[in-house]
């Protein structure tokens, strides 16, 4: 039984020296190729993550300077009339819906009225500290700035606004325009990076100052110098001549890559902090256990992980597709279920109509009890939309208009949608407000295309709306 010990002993002695052994070598050739790949992969990362923030950053600026340089907007600055504030209100909708933004607003230098695109929300003053941005502004020696602030257009939302300045020819300020994204779209971008490519990436300004980070408490709440991690490298970390600016430490077991770069149109700085122990410590593990375990728990992990993917992938589609008031889907499901209804075969399709409702009267609600009631107005003719057309497809088109499909033809579809206007006509909230509804609706025909239907509802809705309002026209 002894010898039996000491020859087991020996065995395993043998076998551990020898895994000792390659343990030794294999780190020793293989910690610089390791550190060389995980260093390259980090710069290849933070370089993606660079490229796609700044594209996502900018076009929003172009956007804003597109509009400070616009002949109509400076002409309707310097011949301001409160009779056709409709005219600039128009144009930021339309720039709303051109590119889904957030915000979209205009100041007027001369009357200091702050229009947004869904009216006149309010004249600026200097001693409204919330405006203080504007004076700070229209005061600095720059033709656009980024600001991070609360939006108190939409329930003080933190917003990425993108201030710019409108100059006339002899460069007298006249107002000031822009967009603002909302904070949570920048948010979940840096989150998908960072689950993606496990690190850590958000923006500072020249100071050091949190711009946009998957915290919102650390949002120019946290200053990275104060920091020691940032503070130790100092200066070298806000280096704006070269494209990328690597750091890091030569420990192969405390492996850390701080990486920054300088985005010259937001006057910002990309920060991804990258560590890399794990990864070093991940490739000497794999030398001590046996190829089979390793297999079976990355397989174990590689399912898990594709599980909890493809259930995050639903429920983001989902989310995607689902209105900001949470009762209807949004344009986007409307387009979806519009292209698939016009790719089906004749031998599969139905008689349909498409379909589009404008709330009449509905500004006057905004202007006059302002954009909460406002809500609550279009929550509830969403739930009476879904309920009366809970067989067909009904979507929030945008603002105060609906789009739909009705499996059914053009006449039966009007009938329905008839029923649907009484029903609104006749409900107490609704009338307390004068809200009724202009409705446009056309039967789909074989030679129809998504624009072609599209905008055959529409001029049937611009038919209801000119013959008087509340009223079902089929087109």
């Amino acid at each position: 039984m002894k010898q039996r010990n000491k020859v087991g002993l020996l065995i395993s002695l043998i076998i551990l020296i020898g895994i000792v052994a390659i343990v030794f070598f294999s780190f020793a050739t293989y910690s610089k190729i390791i550190k060389d790949d995980v260093l390259n992969i980090s710069k290849l990362t933070s370089t993606n993550i660079y490229s796609e923030i700044n594209n996502e950053l900018t076009k929003p600026i172009f956007v804003s300077l597109t509009m400070a340089n616009d002949s109509f907007v400076k002409q309707w600055l310097q011949q301001e009339d409160s009779s056709q504030n409709h005219e600039i209100i128009d144009y930021l909708w339309g720039i709303r819906s051109k590119y889904n933004y957030h915000s979209v607003f205009l100041i007027s230098a001369k009357s200091l009225h702050y229009f947004h695109y869904n009216g006149l929300f309010k004249t600026i003053s200097p001693q409204d500290d919330h405006d203080q941005w504007y004076y700070d502004f229209i005061n600095q020696d720059q033709l656009y700035i980024l600001d991070v602030d609360q939006d108190q257009v939409d329930n003080q939302r933190l917003t990425i606004f993108i201030n710019c300045k409108i100059l006339d020819e002899q460069g007298n300020l006249l107002g000031v325009a822009g967009v603002g994204i909302e904070m949570t779209y920048v948010q979940e971008l840096l989150k998908n990076f960072e689950r993606d490519y496990d690190l850590e990436a958000f923006l500072v300004d020249e100071t050091g100052l949190i711009q946009a980070h998957t915290n919102p408490n650390l949002i120019e709440n946290q200053n990275i110098n104060d920091l020691e991690i940032y503070a130790s490298i100092g200066s070298d970390l806000y280096n704006k001549a070269d494209t990328i600016n690597v750091f890091n430490d030569d420990n192969l077991y405390n492996q850390q890559y701080i990486i920054s770069h300088y985005i010259e149109e937001l006057n910002w700085y990309l920060i991804v902090r990258k560590d890399t122990s794990e990864l070093a410590q991940s490739f000497n593990q794999q030398l001590y256990y046996d190829l089979f375990i390793v297999i079976l728990v990355l397989a174990s992990v590689l399912i898990i992980v594709q599980r909890i993917i493809i259930k995050n992938d639903h429920q983001m589609k989902q989310l995607a597709l689902l209105d900001n008031l949470g009762i209807l889907s949004n344009r986007k499901d409307f387009d979806q279920n519009l292209k698939t209804t016009l790719a089906l075969t004749d031998e599969t399709k139905d008689f349909w109509s498409v379909f589009l409702i404008d709330l009449d009267h509905f500004k006057d609600v905004n202007d006059t009890h302002g954009h909460l009631q406002g809500d609550k107005i279009l929550k509830h003719v969403m739930t009476l939309c879904k309920t009366a057309l809970s067989d067909h497809l009904i979507t929030r088109w945008g603002g105060d208009e609906f789009s739909g499909i009705i499996y059914l033809s053009g006449v039966l579809a009007a009938e329905k949608l008839e029923t649907l206007r009484l029903e609104i006509v006749n409900d107490p909230l609704l009338a307390k407000f004068n809200i009724t509804v202009s409705i446009g609706v056309t039967q789909a025909i074989d030679i129809d295309t998504e624009d072609t239907i599209v905008r055959r509802a529409d001029n049937a809705l611009y038919q209801s709306k000119t013959n008087g309002k509340n009223q079902v026209t089929l087109l």
